[in-house]
């Protein structure tokens, strides 16, 4: 069974592990990966597990679960926008993966790193382009649909495919220090999206049980004697 540790402890570890320099940077982007990475599961489990999940958010309050998804969706693209922002804009420092590289005082290393952030980059184009011209912006030619440049093309796999490339520069770093390497997508909590569907089938089960029981009442008088 894997070790279970704090908020405090994991960041203890990075410190010591890390130094004073690298060690508080890392954290903090370990704790933002982590948590982009806890987002998107639940996205998964309510949303991209089986029609039938869906079908069954539907039955239970449609309207509610589809303003959650396009919420959780787009507060997914966000994040993943900020940690692949520039390490300084509007004259302002930013948390940033980008940041990492002229962290390291090992310069191949250094440099291995500042690819996989090139390609992490890469991968999270499409975020930027919705984040720049839908999210944190409204561009007023694709508000008014007059001749505007298309939005990028977004699908679960871009989103799987940048969160793989972010985890791989943790990854990359933390393996060379301790040789050993981060799930980030093994993010376990026991009141998720997962005991949710629980409940909700348990109650649509009830529910089909309680109008079965009447429906069978209604067509058979005698059992109402």
């Amino acid at each position: 069974m894997a070790e279970s540790k704090t908020a405090k402890e994991v960041r203890n570890e990075h410190l010591r592990t890390l130094g004073p320099t690298l060690g508080p940077l890392y954290d903090a982007l370990y704790n933002e990966v982590v948590w982009l990475h806890a987002k998107w599961n639940q996205y998964r489990i309510l949303y991209a597990e089986s029609p039938e999940r869906v079908e069954l958010l539907n039955r239970t309050a449609g309207f509610l679960f589809r303003m959650i998804q396009n919420v959780l969706w787009e507060d997914v693209l966000m994040h993943i926008a900020r940690l692949t922002d520039p390490p300084k804009s509007a004259g302002k420092d930013n948390l940033s993966l980008r940041r990492l590289p002229k962290a390291l005082d090992e310069l191949a290393l250094s440099a291995e790193v500042a690819t996989l952030v090139e390609e992490a980059e890469k991968a999270a184009l499409f975020a930027r382009g919705w984040r720049n011209r839908r999210l944190a912006h409204m561009d007023l030619k694709l508000a008014l649909e007059d001749r505007a440049e298309p939005l990028p093309r977004v699908s679960r796999h871009n989103v799987e495919q940048t969160l793989g490339a972010m985890a791989a520069i943790l990854n990359r770093i933390w393996v060379h220090f301790t040789h050993g390497e981060i799930a980030f997508g093994l993010f376990i909590a026991h009141d998720d999206g997962e005991s949710l569907v629980y409940y909700l089938e348990s109650a649509i089960d009830a529910e089909d049980r309680e109008r079965e029981k009447f429906l069978g009442a209604a067509g058979n008088p005698k059992s109402q004697k």
